[in-house]
């Protein structure tokens, strides 16, 4: 399947999704899930979409905290409740960790209702992506998607901006595309591209990295905004890339970035700042809620690493890497 082609159809995924996850949620007794502390796991990808969801809870005053799934496996009492994203339901350090934690309750969210992580949940929310390409586009935001609703409904919110967010993922993917021509001569040969981000966006710069190693075979990594001012951008000059998101220091930042000579993208909700001559802007809505920011912080992200993809002539190649410990084997992946 064509990388291009599950970035193109979110929408229309995450129309599905909405309206399938909130049909589960309506007939689903959630009683007893919603404690104290509130852990958020996941392995690659959906660790990233778990540091995302752990902000959204801090946000709200609850107390949540996102840990990556290899560091359950000891099966230290972590969390109270634990919610674990797994968008194909196979990560086998997902699952390890569930089986290690049984003191908490567990929630699963993938796209597979009979998968190994439902079978291991005392409540799973099964996601309606459809079909995904390598990288995953659509498995990302549909689990997000389904993890914003849950948190809404165990939180006791409404009304918190996702019934339209398939419109607006549509119009921002859209409007970003326009961008990319730019930025894809702005990237070409770069040596390595950071991704920077505080807070919620940490885990969507976190996400992008992943993206550009993955499809265009790149050297990212992502920081932590602050933590990024502290050292890691003594290496950046004219022969790398960064990609900033975010509205707060991340402008300064992006500004600075540009007067050392290295090319930066800046994705912010802030409307007053324009491209430079190094610097490209690629404008997104404002979502009160930080995880229906998520999704629409990352699709720009999505078309820079198919941008770089096609560039570097990997246009939806294949992983070289195939790992055998990572998924649980099932069946119907035999």
């Amino acid at each position: 399947m064509s990388y291009r082609s599950p970035i193109a159809r979110q929408p229309e995924a995450l129309a599905d999704t909405h309206a399938a996850v909130l049909d589960q949620l309506d007939g689903a007794d959630l009683s007893g899930l919603l404690r104290p502390v509130i852990g958020v796991t996941g392995i690659g990808a959906s660790f990233a979409a778990a540091v995302v969801g752990a902000a959204e809870l801090q946000a709200r005053g609850q107390r949540g905290v996102a840990i990556r799934a290899c560091d359950m496996a000891a099966g230290h009492d972590l969390a109270d409740t634990l919610v674990g994203l797994s968008a194909g339901g196979r990560s086998i350090e997902t699952v390890t960790a569930f089986e290690k934690l049984p003191s908490a309750r567990r929630i699963g969210i993938s796209q597979d209702g009979a998968g190994p992580l439902a079978g291991v949940s005392d409540f799973h929310l099964t996601i309606r992506q459809g079909a995904d390409a390598t990288p995953s586009s659509v498995g990302y935001t549909a689990t997000l998607l389904g993890m914003g609703l849950l948190f809404d409904r165990l939180l006791g919110a409404s009304g918190t901006g996702f019934a339209d967010l398939p419109a607006v993922v549509g119009e921002v993917l859209s409007q970003a595309a326009d961008k990319m021509a730019r930025i894809g001569t702005q990237f070409a040969d770069r040596r390595a591209i950071d991704c920077v981000g505080a807070g919620a966006s940490l885990g969507t710069a976190d996400g992008a990295s992943l993206l550009i190693r993955e499809a265009a075979r790149l050297p990212a990594s992502a920081y932590d905004t602050r933590h990024y001012l502290h050292g890691p951008l003594e290496a950046m000059d004219a022969t790398t890339g960064v990609l900033i998101i975010g509205d707060g220091r991340e402008v300064e930042l992006a500004r600075q970035v540009e007067r050392i000579g290295c090319p930066v993208v800046l994705v912010t909700t802030d409307s007053s700042v324009q491209d430079g001559d190094g610097l490209t802007v690629i404008h997104v809505p404002r979502r009160d809620n930080l995880i229906a920011q998520g999704i629409v912080d990352i699709l720009a992200p999505q078309l820079i690493a198919a941008q770089l993809s096609d560039a570097a002539g990997l246009t939806d190649v294949k992983f070289r890497y195939r790992m055998q410990d990572t998924k649980v084997k099932t069946e119907a992946a035999a």
